[in-house]
């Protein structure tokens, strides 16, 4: 093929291979920055209980040195167990035991059948593709109860995990054919409910306590809790943002949390770090503000300075504290929902973002809310500094009030000048001939706060008017007849 005759083929895919490179790929990691594993958008985790151990996949492109630890700490990234309706047909997940190669119905000669009867300790998850003495009693233990009719062979395929689903149907558990802590509990329990008894009740699904809500438009992540009703409708915290540019947006729409998370993340791509990333879909994440290192003294100042717009490849990125709370308290199943409110309110964006200490290189928690002053002509500035971005103070927010008086500025009040203020001066400035730059320099100022006639003014106070009105007589009593002393009879 001659590309000089087909010119827009070539560009096209030099547009494909260029976005493809830029994909925003995670590697997660330890508390130490150790590469656990690789970020595909289609792996399975392991649940993130400090329980799961095993070997784990380092030979994938770019990874093929890295280093495995022998066993996961409490925390780290693991990814979401597949729940696929046929796992056979799965692909194998990054993490993983590593399975015998026979079926579950071939038994090889001198296979122990451990004794179900001994006691239980949790030790890990088992799953589909798993094998070893703990599938080999965990079968033994359902064939026990009347829920597998196979041989005891050690793997873990569709046979288990349809002895596992109805196990857990039975039981009242969440059937999802994996065998993790609370289903090996109820198993090995004198209480376990065998098939040919009834079944236990079904849990009543208990609602997340966080559904957390992604304003684009704004760049602040809401979370709220349910009221009495149900409804999430009780705001618990806001918190301040950067999500994907325009080019490489973050996917507006609905989801529901994964159970992964991670302490650190490395982004291979951009050689830049995250702390506390917890899944929104298959191939984003919440997590903090970017390091050059695992380390927390590592910050990127620009990549923090940058919250309040849009600067990610897709991922969600957040001060750290922010990224923490996620971390720690939304739970898989927390619903995500990512929208563009239409409505820009750039003044609110900044005034939830905390300032940063470029010395300790850790926020500073926002001060409690003063006092708003006084609105009143009396309390207007007499005296101007130019007022420019990133500006905060009483006259900025006579300014704002100002402006709104005059219908150029329909933002929040606080006292900070950001994009809803420029664009309100220069409306201002537009409409009274001045130069339009957005400062509000003291010929802008001296204009804006400038009394017309057309103003409504204080009245001076009425003079009272006589009362013309008759006075109502007074009643005058009749005199007692005076009666000398000596004619007063006894």
């Amino acid at each position: 093929m001659h590309y000089r005759k087909f010119p827009f083929l070539l560009f096209f895919l030099l547009v494909f291979l260029f976005s493809s490179a830029f994909a925003e790929t995670v590697l997660w990691e330890d508390e130490n920055g150790t590469v656990l594993l690789g970020d595909s958008g289609e792996i399975s985790f392991i649940s993130a209980d400090g329980h799961e151990t095993g070997t784990i996949s380092t030979q994938q492109s770019g990874q093929a040195d890295a280093a495995a630890p022998s066993s996961l700490e409490e925390g780290y990234f693991i990814p979401a167990e597949a729940e696929t309706a046929d796992s056979s047909s799965a692909e194998v997940p990054t993490v993983f035991i590593t399975p015998v190669p026979y079926d579950e119905n071939d038994l090889p000669s001198g296979t122990p059948v451990p004794d179900a009867a001994s006691s239980f300790v949790f030790r890990k998850t088992l799953r589909y593709g798993d094998s070893g003495e703990a599938v080999s009693r965990l079968q033994s233990r359902l064939l026990e109860l009347g829920y597998y009719d196979a041989r005891v062979s050690g793997g873990y395929y569709k046979i288990t995990q349809s002895a596992v689903r109805a196990f857990q149907k039975q039981n009242g558990l969440t059937a999802d054919g994996i065998a993790g802590r609370q289903t090996q509990e109820a198993l090995y329990s004198a209480s376990a409910v065998s098939v040919w008894e009834s079944p236990l009740p079904q849990p009543t699904p208990v609602p997340t306590q966080y559904k957390l809500m992604v304003d684009v438009t704004n760049q602040i992540v809401r979370a709220y809790t349910y009221d009495e009703n149900g409804q999430y409708s009780i705001l618990v915290r806001e918190m301040v943002c950067s999500t994907g540019t325009t080019k490489n947006p973050t996917p507006l729409g609905t989801t529901i949390m994964p159970k992964s998370r991670a302490r650190w993340g490395y982004f291979p791509t951009w050689d830049s770090h995250a702390q506390y990333l917890t899944r929104i879909d298959k191939a984003n994440a919440f997590h903090s503000v970017l390091y050059s290192a695992p380390n927390e003294k590592a910050l990127s100042v620009s990549s923090y300075k940058a919250l309040g717009t849009r600067q990610s490849h897709g991922c969600v990125r957040l001060v750290v504290s922010d990224a923490k709370w996620i971390y720690d308290n939304c739970q898989a199943g927390t619903i995500i929902t990512v929208y563009e409110s239409g409505i820009p309110d750039p003044e609110y964006t900044m005034s939830i973002k905390p300032a940063l200490d470029e010395n300790t290189l850790r926020e500073i928690p926002r001060p409690a809310p003063t006092p708003l002053p006084v609105y009143s002509p009396e309390n207007w500035p007499t005296s101007y500094r130019t007022l420019r971005r990133g500006k905060t103070g009483q006259d900025v927010f006579m300014l704002q009030m100002r402006l709104r008086e005059l219908g150029y500025y329909q933002g929040s009040i606080t006292g900070g000048y950001y994009e809803g203020t420029i664009e309100a001066v220069k409306a201002f400035q537009r409409d009274n001939g001045l130069s339009v730059d957005g400062l509000a320099g003291k010929n802008t100022q001296a204009l804006l706060f400038r009394q017309t006639e057309t103003e409504p003014q204080e009245l001076p106070l009425e003079t009272p008017v006589p009362d013309s009105t008759p006075p109502v007589p007074t009643f005058t009593p009749e005199p007692i007849p005076y009666i000398p002393v000596d004619q007063i009879v006894g």
